[in-house]
């Protein structure tokens, strides 16, 4: 019986997760791979842990811990991925170069398209970084926020970036 409720859920993650940015993301499988599995029907989650790989199309996410909460519906909500680093990688539109992004704690909110990382937090794309104990990256819009946290001592960290040069198309040169 828990065999078959496991499977469910994994039919109602490959159903219904929002983790895609490339149009045919949506339309593939999801794939997770772990080592251990477990689900809890009444609230609504399921927890795999060890080496944990969740793939769709572009998408990739991984971590040692990763939770998916359902709504009442049976649609992922949230994903929550913990990792020594957990990581995060996604191409975001075609002909651009993948999203690649780590950080201790991930939470993809998947109804907004949303990547929140926490702790040691660093996400790049064709060269530009952003680093900091935490970031925010809003996949539809491709908006990234990075913010400060306090260390133990009280200084506030500073966050650092890295920003390219945009290239000069052959039409757009003199």
């Amino acid at each position: 019986m828990r065999r078959v409720k496991f499977l469910a859920m994994a039919a109602l993650v490959c159903a219904s997760t929002g983790l895609q940015a490339l149009p045919e993301d949506s339309e593939q499988p999801i794939r997770i791979q772990a080592n251990t599995a477990t689900l809890d029907d009444r609230r609504n989650t399921a927890v795999y842990t060890g080496d944990v790989i969740i793939t769709q199309g572009s998408m990739r996410l991984t971590g040692n811990r990763v939770t998916l909460n359902t709504d009442a519906d049976g649609a992922v909500s949230k994903i929550v991925s913990v990792g020594n680093p957990a990581t995060f990688v996604q191409t975001p539109r075609p002909g651009q170069g993948p999203v690649n992004a780590r950080a201790q704690t991930i939470e993809y909110f998947a109804a907004d398209e949303r990547v929140v990382l926490i702790e040691n937090a660093h996400l790049d794309q064709d060269g530009n970084t952003f680093t900091g104990q935490y970031v925010r990256y809003d996949v539809g819009q491709q908006l990234v926020e990075a913010g400060r946290a306090t260390e133990a001592g009280g200084a506030p960290q500073r966050i650092e970036m890295t920003i390219q040069p945009r290239r000069r198309t052959e039409s757009a040169a003199p």
